[in-house]
Order: structure tokens, then sequence, then C-alpha cells
């Protein structure tokens, strides 16, 4: 968008009769009536001067920016970059006859923003050869509210789309499509039109299903591993025929673009993708299942569990000598050591890794219990902290609180006809109070708490509530010592 100062350069130009203080006071009042965060003090303009019956169309032509896009606005033109890319849809036109429409997501270094390209314009996309990360050019749009209020650029008969190539200033002032990219554990609240990468370990399972209306819908499941920590995140992609499950292989390093995310049921972060997300593959790991062995400091361990069909398993959680924490998983043979292993004790172990941070081991003679300490290692007081300084870090914590209320528990019937527990207390130490939530069998691990009872919860890891606050939430390996 021209700078303000252009702005009224040209309207002082056109209407003489005005001042500038006038004019900057009419500004304010159109920003005022307008609200909703939308408009910038170059978008009131356009509104003031739309008013004032002054054109400012020539000054926006050369440097209108996403940012300062502004319902009602005519014969605009921007550049960006395409971040996606919809394929055509039809529709019925008040005539009868059938007409195309098709979506693309763009942005620039400041904003994302929909356009829509109507009928012989969507096949442009294809004539250019415009692909995500071209860099275009649309002019003559116009700019109407989408049903979230927000601004739409539409590309119709008297628009235009032109692929922009060897443009220097232009690669050098919108980022480029590997400059936005995020690895998951970056994202921990609510955002649209991310680009994220992770490890996928398996490959993507498609499903289909009937919508109410009778049509066809289909949701492909991906799940990424954190390239850089313990985070694991679903990515349901729905109606998209960009991604083949056939041709992603696993153990892939992946970038996945134009994704949003939210919050699931049991407050975790999901990914969703649509018909325009695609997937590009980065690289192929070696396959997981290969044995390793180290030396970890033992921080938490988990509760037995037994199975139905005979054997049993326990989580630990564990750290290295650099700080790295894993889950090893301990299954059957290996869970007879149980009794043996104490917090904040050292033990060598042979394992199958299993993922980037989870280690499985099935046989006793796999572990060996170190007697001597190695302060090297970080210990329990590594992650002890107070209340007050808890903060949504997805890292394994310690604290010592007091009870504040009884636990509550409930049943909560999923999406897919699951129905899982979950139980809840607030808890809090001399710095402040906190929720602890653990998920289907973890629950029993918060039962009969009672306020004024002293607790330790061990290997407890902070997330976002559904109120956007940090509570704590138990894992595998979590425990929950009671002090006398």
């Amino acid at each position: 968008m021209p700078e303000l100062d252009k702005l009224l350069e040209e309207m002082l130009r056109q209407r003489p009769d005005l001042d500038g203080a006038k004019i900057l006071q009419l500004i304010e009042e159109k920003k005022k009536k307008v609200g909703a965060g939308y408009l910038t003090d170059s978008g009131a303009a356009f509104l003031v001067a739309s008013d004032l019956n002054v054109s400012l169309e020539v000054v926006a032509a050369k440097e209108l920016h996403l940012k300062d896009l502004y319902i009602g606005a005519n014969e605009v033109t921007v550049i960006g970059r395409i971040l996606t890319v919809s394929p055509a849809k039809s529709y019925q036109k008040k005539d009868g006859s059938e007409g195309h429409y098709r979506r693309l997501t763009v942005y620039d270094k400041e904003a994302f923003i929909t356009i829509t390209l109507w009928d012989d314009k969507t096949g442009c996309i294809e004539d250019l050869n415009i692909t995500p990360g071209s860099i275009v050019r649309m002019q003559k749009g116009y700019v109407k509210a989408g049903l979230d209020g927000r601004p739409i650029i539409h590309i119709g008969n008297r628009g235009s789309l032109e692929l922009i190539v060897d443009d220097k200033a232009a690669e050098t002032r919108i980022p480029s499509i590997e400059d936005i990219t995020q690895d998951i554990t970056a994202i921990n609240t609510p955002e649209p039109n991310l680009v994220l990468t992770g490890l996928m370990k398996s490959p993507p399972r498609l499903s289909k299903f009937t919508r109410k209306d009778g049509s066809p819908g289909k949701v492909l499941q991906i799940y990424l591993n954190s390239l850089t920590g313990n985070r694991n995140v679903r990515v349901a992609v729905w109606d998209n025929n960009l991604i083949s499950e056939a041709d992603t292989p696993t153990n892939a390093v992946v970038r996945l673009v134009g994704v949003k995310s939210r919050f699931s049921q049991d407050g975790s972060i999901e990914m969703h993708g649509n018909e325009g997300t695609f997937l590009q593959v980065i690289s192929v790991q070696k396959p997981y299942g290969e044995t390793g062995s180290g030396r970890f400091r033992v921080l938490s361990i988990g509760k037995l569990k037994a199975k139905e069909s005979g054997g049993s398993s326990a989580s630990l959680l564990i750290t290295n000598e650099s700080g790295g924490f894993y889950t090893l998983v301990l299954k059957d043979e290996a869970t007879e050591l149980l009794p043996s292993i104490e917090n904040n004790g050292l033990i060598d172990c042979e394992f199958k890794e299993i993922s980037p941070t989870t280690l499985l081991c099935s046989e006793s003679s796999s572990i060996r219990l170190l007697e001597e300490d190695d302060e090297s290692f970080p210990n329990l007081d590594s992650i002890t902290t107070k209340v007050k300084d808890i903060k949504e870090s997805l890292s394994p914590l310690m604290v010592e609180v007091i009870a504040l209320s009884r636990t509550t528990s409930q049943n909560i019937l999923t999406k897919s006809g699951e129905n899982i527990t979950k139980s809840e207390a607030i808890v809090g130490d001399e710095t402040k109070e906190i929720r602890v939530i653990a998920w289907r069998d973890l629950a029993d691990l918060l039962e009969d708490i009672a306020p004024g009872q002293r607790l330790r919860l061990i290997g407890v890891v902070p997330v976002r509530g559904f109120d956007g606050t940090p509570e704590l939430q138990v894992k595998a390996y979590s425990q929950i010592e009671r002090i006398s």
C-alpha cells in the first residue's frame, strides 16, 4: 500500500479545498466506524477518498500490499507468492449455464489472502504453469468479504493473473515457502496458512465416508513426528487429490504446505488440510527398528500395565547426558526389573529404536543398573520447577504441590465413537494454581485425591488448555506421589 503521506498528497491535489488535518480526522473516524481490526490508515484513506469522490487508483496500482486490502476496493493490483492452488469447481449461474471458480492462497511478507478466479480465469494456472512458490501479479481485482469477514480478492472478466519471473526485488521482498516452514514443535496455538515439516514414520491412511447430504468425502490421516523434540501430531487432510498415499515413502522428512492448526478434545494440537494442501518429500531417513545402546538417567517410572492377551509393559522417562528426553518402554520380561529401578538412578541399556524419542527393551538382560552416579547427567532437580514458572514447553517436569480440589472424572465420546475417561484436579504451590489432567487408562493415577493432600508430580508435561492457559498433562511415564 502507498504510504499515507502519498495518499494525502494525491487527495489534496484533487481536493485543494480540504486541508491535511481535516482528512486525517476523517481517516480516524472511518477506522473507528469500520473497526474489526481490518483497516490500516492507508485502507481508511481509500474509503475516505471514495466518500470525497477522489480516485486513488493510480497511486494504489503500483504499491498495494496484502495487509492493506479493504473490503469494497476495486481495480486493485497486488503482488504475492502462491502458497496453495485448489482444483477448479463448477457452479450454476443465474441463467442456468455452468460456471467455474478456483481458489488460491497467496502471501507476502506481512499477510496471507485468498484469491478467487472466476470462469475463464481458472485455466490460467495451467496455461502459465503457476505452481506453489510462484510469484504472481493480480490486476484489476475487486475485494469482497469472505464468510469469516476477511477480504477476498476476486479476479473476473476484467482482471488478470500474471506470472512474474526473474524479478530479484520481488524474490527478495517476499519470503519463500522454505523461509516460512516451521517444525511442528513450533505450533502451540490455532493458526491458519501453515507450512510444517516433520518425520512421517508410517504410511498415510485413507478413509472414505458419505456426508449427510449424500455426497462422498474422504480424509487422509498423516502422523508427523517432530524433528527436534518428543512430539507427534495428527494431520487430517480432507477431500484432497494432490497427496497420494502410495507415493509417500515411510520415514520421510516431509513439508506440508497449506494446513491450519486447532486444539483437539484432549487439548493437544492437531492439523487439518484441505483440497489445496500439498506434500513435498524433503528426504528419506533410515528405517527405525535398528538396535543401539546407551547410558541414561531414569527420571520417572510409569505404572505397570497388564495386557489381556498376557504380558506387561511400563514406560520410563529417561534422559541422556546431553539432556535429551526419551520414553523407554519395558516390555514383558524386562518389566521384572521395575522393583529394582529407582528415580534418579543410572542405567546402561540395549534397546530397539521405534521412533526418534521412543526406545524399546524386552529382555531383562538388556538393562544394567549402575551403582555409581555420574553428575554430568541431568537429574530430577534439573526439571523441578514452581507453578508460576510453568510455560507451555512440551518438556517433562517435576513440581511439588498441594491438591486444592477433589478429582473429577467424566466420560467423553470421541468422533470415532470411542468412550474415553478424563480426570482432572486443581493443584497449586505458594506461587500459583494449575490444573492437572489425565486421559484414558492414566486417569486412575488421579484417583482419590483430596483437598490439602501434598503431591509430587513427576514427569508431567505442560500443555495449553482450552482456555489458553497452561495445564499439566499426565503421560504414560508420569508418577503421582502422595507425600506424607
